[in-house]
């Protein structure tokens, strides 16, 4: 009933991102389980009273529907002819991938990475909408994955920040240095970064541009990857293995070996709606009407009602942020494994920052998430855990928290709010509408 192109694209897409998925569930597995070193910030208070052991039944929920996916994908890959094998059950695995990932979420935002956020959605696209609906909706889902990362380095604080750094990545990647270069120039080539991702965005919509701009794309992703890499920046290796993913993806979908050269006949599709039962048709509609709905939901990141990474803001630093620091003789009360992230005090400064996005790293292997309300979650945890057993001092505190407002979007400036010792920081927590207060921390 479907053309073969269409056929091939839908279970290599599924068998490629199945795996891709099990690959970073496996490298960021701490981040999944009920684990003690890092703070877990739930979605909502009063899940800190749930047992944290659902997070074990979720995450095994997790594997197994991948586990699935990836079997029954590359079954039917082998298979000559004929449909899906077990397609109902295959439908199952994705709903309940969607379902266990965000389950995950809400007893901890930490685990609304980007990369999981995609595969959750992709594979509810792939596993219920049969190809003729499936691949053209997951085309435009990558495509509003590029057009939202592009707007969100459209500022000034990109430009700035970040973007100057890949710059400085990669070139120091391809050993040309840029320690002479002015700051002018260097921000001149972060202004391409998104003009470049724009391009490519608007290129691989349309079929005459389609196969220039992927390739571009493909080049792109080698090119951040040159930029983050080992040679350059150095980030976490999960990152490498998300852009390898993308240049797969966009292969299999924008390549002119896959395209469909003849439309699916309206006849075939009317045909495939009236053999398919009532409840599943019902099922592809609600499907399809999320999907659009998360497409048009990060229109609303900048006026604060939908968070940084589900809105694509990767590698932009718009955002709202906290700075957490600690009292230089409080700092010998954290465990020496927690030390190393503490950093040394300014000169005549008795206050040391604590760069909770490296200890996030080195202990989950996983980024921070970049929302002010979850980075204050941690901050609580850890100011708790130095204030425990010591007097209460006001007038001393022994920890304090900077909160910087989102970035203005065309002079980079940020408004700051300095709350000193744990009660003021506590106080903060009540301006946010989701829960910015940790489960119980026992801290090392």
């Amino acid at each position: 009933m479907f053309h073969e192109p269409l056929k091939l694209q839908l279970r290599i897409l599924k068998l490629t991102m199945s795996l891709f998925a099990l690959v970073l569930l496996s490298l960021t597995w701490k981040l999944w389980t009920p684990q003690t070193p890092f703070p877990q910030v739930p979605l909502f208070a009063w899940v800190c009273e749930i047992p944290s052991a659902v997070d074990w039944f979720s995450l095994t929920l997790m594997c197994l529907s991948l586990a699935s996916l990836l079997v029954l994908s590359a079954a039917s890959l082998l298979k000559k002819s004929g449909g899906e094998y077990f397609p109902g059950y295959q439908t199952l695995c994705g709903c309940l991938f969607l379902l266990a990932f965000l389950l995950e979420v809400v007893f901890d935002q930490h685990r609304l990475q980007p990369w999981a956020y995609q595969f959750a959605l992709g594979l509810l696209i792939l596993t219920v909408l049969k190809p003729p609906r499936a691949i053209p909706l997951f085309r435009l889902f990558v495509l509003s994955i590029y057009f939202y990362s592009a707007l969100s380095k459209c500022d000034a604080s990109f430009v700035q920040t970040l973007g100057r750094q890949l710059a400085e990545g990669l070139f120091s990647a391809v050993g040309i240095s840029t320690a002479y270069w002015s700051k002018q120039t260097l921000s001149w080539i972060a202004a391409s970064f998104p003009l470049g991702e724009f391009l490519i965005t608007f290129g691989l919509f349309f079929r005459r541009t389609r196969q220039v701009a992927l390739w571009a794309a493909v080049g792109m992703h080698l090119t951040l990857m040159l930029a983050i890499g080992p040679l350059g920046l150095n980030h976490y290796q999960g990152v490498l293995i998300w852009n390898v993913y993308f240049i797969l993806q966009d292969l299999i979908l924008f390549h002119i070996w896959f395209q469909n050269p003849k439309p699916v006949a309206p006849v075939d599709r009317q045909v495939e709606d009236r053999q398919s039962p009532s409840a599943y048709r019902g099922l592809e509609r609600a499907v399809q009407t999320l999907i659009w709905l998360v497409m048009l939901a990060p229109l609303l990141e900048p006026m604060g009602y939908f968070d940084h990474w589900p809105s694509w803001g990767l590698y932009a630093s718009h955002h709202d942020r906290v700075v957490f620091l600690i009292d230089e003789e409080a700092k010998w009360d954290l465990p020496p494994d927690l030390q190393p992230y503490v950093d040394a005090p300014q000169p005549l400064s008795r206050w040391c920052r604590m760069r909770v996005e490296r200890w996030s790293l080195a202990d989950l292997g996983a980024p921070l998430y970049p929302q002010a309300r979850f980075q204050l979650g941690v901050a609580i945890a850890v100011g708790k855990a130095v204030d425990q057993g010591q007097p209460q001092n006001e007038t001393e505190p022994r920890v304090r928290l900077l909160y910087e407002s989102a970035a203005d979007r065309w002079s980079g400036e940020r408004k700051i709010r300095e709350y000193n010792g744990l009660s003021q920081i506590e106080h903060l927590s009540e301006e946010f509408l989701l829960n910015a207060s940790p489960r119980p921390f026992p801290l090392r």
